[in-house]
C-alpha cells in the first residue's frame, strides 16, 4: 500500500497517520487466507493443531452406553463421578425437551427420563461447553460469545426439529450447539498471527471462509455421527438445495442460524429468507403466536446451558 508524503515549509517529510481502513487494508495485504490454510492443513497432518477433546468422564460414559451388556445402572455410576455433569444432565432432563409431569431431582430417573440410547447426545450437550473456555484471556471474551450464539442454536433446531418427522430434537440440538466448532482452534491459533489478533474485522472473514470445513474434520476426529459431520461443515452453505430430498439437520441448523441473528448487526440477519433453500425445505412461516410458542420452548432449552 503507498502511503502519501507532504513536503512541510521548511522542507521537512511529512507522512500523515495512516487511516484505520489502511491499516486494515495493509494487514490484509500481508496476511494470505490460503497460506492460513495451508497452515492448518500442515498442522492436522502434523498433530499440531490444538483441536478442543471431549472430556475424560464423557468419553467413559459413551463407552458404557455402546456396550450392549451395560445397563442404566452401570451409567450412573459413572456419571455420579462428577458432580457438575449429574447436575447439568439433571437440569436437561427437565428441559421442555423432556420435562414430565413432576422435576426430577436424581440422575437415575434423568436417565430414565432421557432415555438409555439418547443419553449420548446429552452427554454430547452437556459436555459442549468446556470447549468452549480458553486460559487466553484475548479471545476469552470472543468464546463466551461463540458460546451463547451456539446455544441459541442448538435450542431453535432443536425447536424446530419437533415440527419435522425422522428428525430428533435431542440430534439437532447438539447440531446447533457443534455447528461452529471449527472456529475454537482458528481463534486460538490467531493469537499467534498479529495481523489477525489486532483486526477483528479480518479476523471474522478469515473464520468464516476456514471454519466450516475445519469443523467437518473436528466432528470427524471425534466419531460423531455423519449427519453432525455435514452440519458442522455446510451449515454456512446457504444455497444448498438437496432438491427432494428429506429435511435434514442441516437445513434446521442454517434457519436456526439465521433466526438466531435476527435483531443484531451481523450480516446473518438482512439475508433474504426467500432465496435459502432450507427455509422453503422446512417450510417456515412467521406466525405471531406459533412464534411465541416456538420462542418459549426454545428459552427452556437454553436455560439449561447457563
Amino acid at each position: 500500500m503507498s502511503k502519501s508524503v507532504f513536503t512541510l515549509s521548511d522542507g521537512a517529510a511529512f507522512a500523515p497517520e495512516p487511516s484505520k481502513e489502511e491499516l486494515e487494508q495493509e494487514a490484509a495485504e500481508k496476511f494470505s487466507i490460503n497460506d492460513f490454510v495451508k497452515e492448518l492443513g500442515e498442522d492436522l497432518v502434523a498433530n499440531r493443531l490444538a483441536l478442543p477433546t471431549l472430556p475424560a468422564l464423557s468419553i467413559e460414559a459413551l463407552l458404557v452406553i455402546n456396550d450392549v451388556d451395560s445397563s442404566a445402572k452401570d451409567l450412573t455410576k459413572v456419571i455420579e463421578k462428577d458432580a457438575a455433569i449429574t447436575a447439568r444432565l439433571i437440569r436437561y432432563a427437565n428441559c421442555p425437551l423432556y420435562r414430565g409431569r413432576d422435576p426430577i431431582k436424581a440422575i437415575k430417573l434423568a436417565v430414565t427420563r432421557i432415555g438409555f440410547q439418547k443419553v449420548k447426545n446429552a452427554i454430547y450437550a452437556v459436555s459442549m461447553k468446556e470447549f468452549f473456555t480458553t486460559h487466553i484471556s484475548v479471545i476469552q471474551k470472543r468464546m463466551e460469545v461463540l458460546w451463547a450464539h451456539s446455544v441459541k442454536v442448538g435450542a431453535l433446531a432443536s425447536t424446530l426439529a419437533k415440527e419435522q418427522p425422522g428428525l430428533e430434537p435431542e440430534v439437532a440440538l447438539v447440531a446447533g450447539l457443534t455447528h461452529d466448532v471449527g472456529k475454537i482452534p482458528l481463534l486460538i491459533k490467531a493469537t499467534k498471527h498479529e495481523e489477525l489478533a489486532e483486526n477483528p474485522a479480518y479476523l471474522d472473514k478469515v473464520l468464516r471462509k476456514v471454519h466450516p470445513g475445519l469443523g467437518g474434520k473436528i466432528l470427524k476426529f471425534w466419531k460423531f455421527d455423519p449427519q453432525l459431520v455435514a452440519v458442522a461443515a455446510e451449515h454456512d452453505n446457504l444455497l444448498r438445495n438437496p432438491g427432494d430430498a428429506p429435511v435434514d439437520y442441516v437445513d434446521l441448523v442454517q434457519v436456526a442460524n439465521v433466526l438466531a441473528y435476527e435483531g443484531t448487526a451481523h450480516p446473518m440477519a438482512t439475508v433474504d429468507r426467500s432465496r435459502i433453500p432450507a427455509f422453503a425445505r422446512l417450510g417456515f412461516s412467521y406466525d405471531e403466536q406459533g412464534q411465541a410458542k416456538n420462542e418459549a420452548h426454545a428459552d427452556g432449552v437454553e436455560a439449561v446451558f447457563f
